[in-house]
This record gives structure tokens, sequence and C-alpha cells, in this order.
């Protein structure tokens, strides 16, 4: 038995490149799915493989209960056949309708009912109803938690400026979906000027539990091995032993100076110190949206400091709603750019979209797990528009 391995974006497709080299009777012996690709671990374009053979035989049990070989044919010789192969072309065929109805009911179990058969005319494209192409996306893309009204959005702009030639081409739509997310995660410029006489102060603020001061260890990391900037760590977060002595920790193993503040002056004195360096992080206490005399008294630390960049920090487990009255309520500190934590926390990635919709400041970092310096990199647009969007979907899918 001469076995063969086929691999595509879309088991549609690596059925199809089956039946082109194998002819219709080919015989399926395995078919497994995988991830190709990446970025820190998550995402990669998923992949189909399809083991496949044209010399497999189907076996046929005998009323005896042993099993011998059946002879390849064609479905139009089945029909054909003595009587004894009759049955089993009547189950095969039972067993066929049994899968598909399988199918369809998984297809549909994730995405609400009232959502799923929602008819394609509610995107609402300019000039005329959605094309019918781009029902499956619609399905695909709400299913990854994409929110509706931007799925909506997202589409009408795919429908409006291809070719409708194109919009039954998976790929081809996929990558103008991708082009369309990745317009809506504009990032911000990370890199550290060289010397210019004072240190780039950097600020993490935001709610409690979204990360900052691993994020601010993960900073440093990267600035002082990666980058071989002299760093400073400052802390503000005195409300926490915990926070302060784990970061006391990170500047032992990094060999950066710590210095813990608890009033406005004490910063501004904490700064001249380091005045010689080329970056300092400043950690800050968590604060609730809802503590406006708490988010007070941090601006006067954040005036004393004179900041150059200011990161309000969002986890992507917070959904759009909350999102908002984040950045609503610590706009008094005037971040200037967000960073994206615990992308690896989501059970789906287009929760991100709508954390970032929410947010209108450029994205600087995404952080992708606990581990000190890996899990967190730049912001790349492309790279999470792609983990956003996901695999092809093809026509009718």
């Amino acid at each position: 038995m001469e076995a063969k391995t086929y691999c595509a974006c879309t088991m549609a497709e690596a059925l199809a490149d089956v039946k082109r080299d194998l002819g219709r009777d080919a015989v399926i012996l395995h078919t497994r799915s995988f991830r190709k690709g990446g970025w820190l671990g998550l995402g990669g374009r998923p992949m189909w493989e399809v083991i496949a053979s044209s010399q497999v035989n189907v076996p046929q049990r005998l009323p005896s209960g042993r099993y011998v070989p059946m002879p390849k044919e064609s479905a139009a010789s089945i029909a054909q056949a003595p009587a004894a192969a009759q049955p089993l072309g009547q189950a095969i065929s039972r067993t066929m309708a049994e899968l598909h109805g399988m199918v369809a009911a998984l297809l549909t179990r994730s995405v609400p009912v009232a959502i799923a058969q929602r008819p394609l005319s509610a995107l609402a494209v300019a000039g005329g109803e959605a094309p019918e192409a781009l029902a499956a996306w619609r399905t695909h893309l709400l299913r990854r938690d994409v929110a509706e009204e931007t799925v909506t959005e997202l589409l009408g702009e795919v429908a409006r400026e291809m070719p409708a030639s194109d919009l039954c081409r998976p790929v081809v739509v996929r990558e103008r979906l991708v082009t369309a997310v990745a317009s809506r995660l504009p990032a911000a410029d990370v890199s550290v000027p060289q010397a210019t006489g004072r240190p780039r102060v950097m600020v993490l603020v935001g709610p409690t539990g979204v990360g900052k001061t691993t994020t601010i260890a993960k900073l440093a990391a990267r600035f002082r091995l990666a980058e071989r900037r002299r760093v400073g760590l400052v802390t503000i977060d005195t409300y926490r032993i915990a926070a302060v002595d784990q970061l006391k920790t990170y500047a032992q193993i990094l060999e950066v100076p710590l210095r813990t503040v608890l009033r406005p002056g004490e910063l501004a004195e904490a700064l001249a110190q380091m005045a010689g360096l080329d970056v300092v992080l400043i950690d800050t206490a968590g604060r609730s949206p809802a503590d406006a005399p708490r988010l007070g008294q941090m601006k006067a630390f954040l005036d004393a400091a004179h900041a150059d960049e200011v990161h309000l920090v969002v986890s992507a487990t917070a959904g759009r709603a909350c999102a908002a009255r984040v950045v609503e309520s610590f706009a008094v500190l005037a971040a200037n750019r967000w960073i994206l934590s615990k992308l690896d926390e989501v059970e789906s990635f287009g929760a991100a979209l709508s954390v970032a919709g929410a947010i209108k400041m450029p994205m600087s970092f995404v952080t992708t797990g606990q581990e000190v310096p890996d899990d967190i990199a730049p912001a790349n647009p492309r790279k999470l528009a792609e983990l956003i969007v996901g695999e092809a979907v093809a026509y009718g899918g």
C-alpha cells in the first residue's frame, strides 16, 4: 500500500488535491489539523494534513462475521453489484448523511442562532446587499468574538473595494480582511532615542490585575539585555509589599537601580539621581476606574515625573465597554499609548479588536504570558490582525 500526504490551508483544498492526484476512488487514511508559524507562541496559520491512498480496499462484512477485501469500485459499480453488496452501499449513504448532519450542527452550535441565521443583508453595504460569498466570513468572524458592528464594517469595506470575482477566493478575501483589521490597530514607535542628556521616562498605569509590574520587568530586561541601554526602575506602588519585593528581585537580577518613593517630591529627586541613564521605567499602583480621588493623587506623581511616555495597560480579557470605561477614567493621567496585556488568556483573539476599538491611542507592546523577558513584543498590527482573522474560509463553508 502506497500512502501519500497532502497539506493545504483548508480541508476542502487538501481533499481536492487528493482527488486530482489519486482520483475519485481514493481512500482517506488519516487527517489532522495543525498550525504553521505563529507569533510569541500564539496563532500561526491553520493547516490540514490528509494521508490517502488509491491502493486500499474497503472491507466487506460477510454473514459469518468474517471480513474479506472488497474490490475497489466506483459508486456506479456498487449500485449494480449483487444484492449482498447493496446493504453496504446503503449503510455508507446513511453514515454520510449522519456525518453531514453532525457537521452542520457543529458549525452552528458556537454562534447564537439569532446571529447565525441573520440574513446577509444586515451588513447594509452601501449600494446594496453584501454578496452571498461573504456570508461564511460573517459567521467565521462572529465566532472569533469580533463585535457584530465591526464585522459589518469590515465586510462592507471588503465588498465595496474588491471586484466581485475575488469575493469567492478565500485567500484573497482573507488578505484584504487582515489589511482592514491591521488598519484599526495603529502601532506606536517604541524605539528609545540615543542619549539626549536626560533619560527617557516611561510610566505604566492601569487598573488592578492587568500585569503592570511584570510588564515593567519585561521592558527593563528588553532595554537592558537586548538593547544594551542603561536602565533605572522607580516604583510608587507602595500599597502592595509583594509588588515592591517582586520588582526589587528583578532589579537585582538585571543589576539596575531601583528607587521606591512615597511622595511626588521624592519622585523628582529619584529621577534627578538617574539623570545619567537612558531609560527610567516607573511602576504605579493599580487603581479602580471608579476611584477618582486616588487617580487624582497619581496625577500629582505624573506631573512630577514629566514623563515622555504614559502607557495605559489594558487586559485583552476586558470587553469593549470595560475598556472604554478604563480609558475615560484614566484620561486624567494623559496616557499617550497603550499596552495590550494577557493576550494568552483570551479564548478568541477577536476580543482584542474590540478593546482596541475603544482606545484611541497607538499600541506600544503586547504581552502573552508571565515569562520574563520572553512574553512581550512591540505591537505588530499585521501579526495581530492575522491572529484575529484566523484561517481562510471557503465560500459557503
